[in-house]
């Protein structure tokens, strides 16, 4: 999995990367879950198609996913972009950027469902399956 992920990230890093040191992929596993963290140093790399190749390459893969953190820009406060993640699984990616720390012609893209769209959803769901007899 680690080697299709830098090869689906080279293929963009090559087109768009303007930074010496663009991303930086590693691996996590425990018991039932393998997860892949991916550390986005070039803002030009956050590309909705680089996303949808990600997920793709999780379709046979279903225990397994994808964590991408947009780093800081230089000069920006790292603790306002703590929490700047999309997580990608195979039917899902989820958007957790805050929106407005982008630059502005990213501002709108929309990468994923939004976590407050996944929390509305959840929360239906869980309220459905209490009304659920057992």
């Amino acid at each position: 999995m680690h080697h299709a992920i830098v090869q689906v990230i080279d293929s963009y890093v090559c087109e768009r990367a303007k930074a010496g040191r663009a991303v930086w992929v590693s691996s996590k596993r425990s018991p039932g879950c393998y997860s892949q963290f991916i550390t986005l140093y070039d803002i030009q790399l956050l590309q909705p198609e680089m996303l949808a190749a990600l997920q793709t390459l999780l379709a046979g893969y279903r225990d397994w996913s994808i964590e991408i953190q947009v780093a800081a820009p230089d000069g920006e406060r790292t603790w306002d972009w703590r929490d700047m993640t999309i997580d990608i699984s195979h039917d899902r990616i989820i958007d957790r950027l805050q929106h407005d720390l982008l630059p502005p012609h990213l501002r709108q893209v929309r990468f994923g469902t939004t976590i407050d769209e996944y929390n509305e959803e959840l929360a239906a769901t869980v309220r459905r399956l209490m009304r659920k007899p057992v």
